[in-house]
Formats: C-alpha cells, structure tokens, sequence
C-alpha cells in the first residue's frame, strides 16, 4: 500500500499542532520560525505533497468574485463593472458579472452560487433586498456592498451620499431663482427615495414646498428625456430647472429643449449625474454630479482582500460626498 501523508501526519512528525501546521501550509504570517522550519522540514522528509482540489475546497478560494449589476446597458454600472474588474485582477481575482435586470429572484439565485461556494465573495452594486435580507441569504460568506446604500450594520457598505448629491443639485437651482423644478428617477428603489429625500430637503431649506408632481419615474435613457422634455416643454407652466438622474438623461432634455425653441438655461436649467464623457460634447455642456467611482473601487478591493485573508473587523460602513460640476447647462 502507498503511504499518502496527510496534515496529521506532519503534525506528529513535526510535533506541532494541526493548526500550526495548516498556518504554515496556507503561508500564514503569525507561525514562529522554529514551528515553521519544524513542518518543512516534516513536509520534505515525508514528501508531502498538497491535494489543490482539497485545499480548494478546504479554503473555499477559487479566487471568483462575483459582481451584481442592475444593467451593464447603463454607462454608470459599465464603468464600475470595468473597474472593480481592473482592480481585481491586479490583486489576483477574477470576476464574473451577473445581471439580475431589477429581478428579485435573478439576485436571489447569485446568493445561491455564492452559498454553495462557487464564488469567494460577491460585491454588490444595486439590490432589490434589504441589508437583512442579503444577510440571511449569503450567511457567513462575504458580500460587500459598492454604490448602493445600506445601513451597513452586517455588510461592509461604500456608497455615495445621494441624498446630499441631490440636495447639493436642486440647492444650486434654487439658490439662481428657479421655483418651478422637476426630479427625474430610474426606477423606484430605496437609493432613488435618497435622491428624493435630498431634493425634498433642498426645497425645506428654502421654505418652498415640493409635492410628488415634481417626480417622475423611469426616466433614464436619452430617450427618456427627451420624451418627457417633449411633454414639460409642451405645458404652459413649463419647468425651470431639471435635476436628471442620469447624464444621458440630462442631454435628452437638452435635445428636447432644443426641438421646443426652449434656451437652456436662461428659460430651463438643466443637471445630469455621473458627470460621464457625454457632458461635453452637448451644447451647452452639461452640468452635472461627479460620482466617487474610483476612491470607492480602490477601498472596495482594500476591504476585500481583507476578508478574502480570514481577518476579522466590524462591518466598514464609508459614504462618500459628490462634488457638483457646473457648467453652461444651469
């Protein structure tokens, strides 16, 4: 019968612990030096050789990290996907991006993967679940939380501050004399209500009111705007300022005021968000809410590795403010 040398084995050859042993074997950092050279040496006398698929499974790393996206079809999520995916890699990880298509149970079966192992960990972008409900699902196993907000009392959450995002957009607006503004939202989760709690809150801070009439859902895409700027532009009470959720939004209001002889900003000031390439191309360049996409990507990767290595720390709960670019648009 071949001898196979197994953990145990060095542990009595070497005479210390298991558990010393396994620190060695996984290269762990806190091993003294004569506790280490006991296991090589045990390792090279009994020519023990690492089962990988063992150590795989042992170790639950195959260095896969899962990404949750609503739409890679969003500007926005293409160039964090694009990011985390760049930072990643240069630590040694791979990604795989899955799409749940604002999908409850397409987000649910991911969590799925991730509790039978076939991912290390997985970062989310966007959810449909609450903190508790993501926690129930993924267990002990790491998730992280990037750009959407969580009370991060059991994930590690980097988010941007989008009520203040917003605040800081419709206070610019209001703060020029403009009393009749409108807030556009993608579709209705708990970060567009934080967009809407800021607008609301720019409105207190002036003592104007501001009523539902003033949200509209759904409205993303260049078409989006440029729709509903179509229909606005239409009324005789026409809006005069436009908070847009998203840049591509934003140029679609621009193309509409254009249609309907509106002159931006003198008659409709209008503001994008994620401050993306297309800012500048449109006339008048668009004004528009500067993302935090690589300070959150690079504490992400930071944080990551961490719980990748077994180091145990309270959940990180970092928020970061948007700066607002103003240019020809407001």
């Amino acid at each position: 019968m071949v001898f196979i040398p197994t953990i145990h084995d060095i542990s009595r050859h070497s005479g210390v612990s298991k558990s010393t042993v396994s620190r060695v074997l996984n290269d762990h950092p806190h091993v003294s030096k004569e506790s280490r050279d006991k296991v090589l040496r045990a390792v090279r006398e009994l020519e023990y050789v690492r089962n990988a698929r063992g150590v795989q499974l042992r170790l639950q790393s195959n260095h896969m990290i899962g990404v949750i996206v609503p739409d890679l079809n969003r500007p926005y999520f293409s160039e964090l996907v694009s990011m985390l995916g760049k930072s990643f890699s240069e630590h040694g990880l791979k990604v795989v991006v899955h799409q749940t298509y604002f999908s409850r149970e397409l987000e649910r079966e991911v969590y799925g993967k991730l509790a039978r192992r076939e991912m290390d960990a997985v970062v989310i972008t966007h959810s449909l679940f609450s903190e508790r409900e993501v926690k129930e699902q993924v267990g002990t196993r790491v998730a992280l939380v990037c750009n959407e907000t969580f009370p991060g009392e059991w994930l590690d959450v980097f988010a941007l501050d989008e009520a203040d995002a917003i605040y800081q957009a419709a206070t610019h607006l209001l703060a020029k004399g403009r009393r009749h503004l409108i807030f556009c939202m993608d579709h209705r989760t708990p970060l567009q209500d934080k967009r809407w709690e800021g607008f609301k809150a720019a409105h207190r801070h002036f003592g104007l009111p501001c009523t539902e009439a003033q949200r509209f859902g759904g409205i993303h895409q260049v078409q989006d705007g440029f729709a509903l700027g179509l229909e606005l532009f239409a009324y005789a009470k026409k809006p005069d300022g436009i908070v847009a959720g998203s840049d591509e939004a934003a140029a679609g209001f621009l193309r509409a005021a254009k249609t309907c002889g509106i002159i931006v900003p003198a008659e409709t000031a209008i503001i994008g968000f994620d401050d993306h390439p297309i800012c500048l191309v449109t006339t008048p360049e668009l004004t528009t809410v500067q993302n935090r996409i690589a300070e959150m990507v690079r504490d992400v990767t930071g944080c990551l590795n961490r719980r990748l290595r077994g180091e145990a720390f309270a959940p990180m709960l970092r928020t970061y403010k948007a700066v607002l670019v103003e240019r020809g648009s407001s």
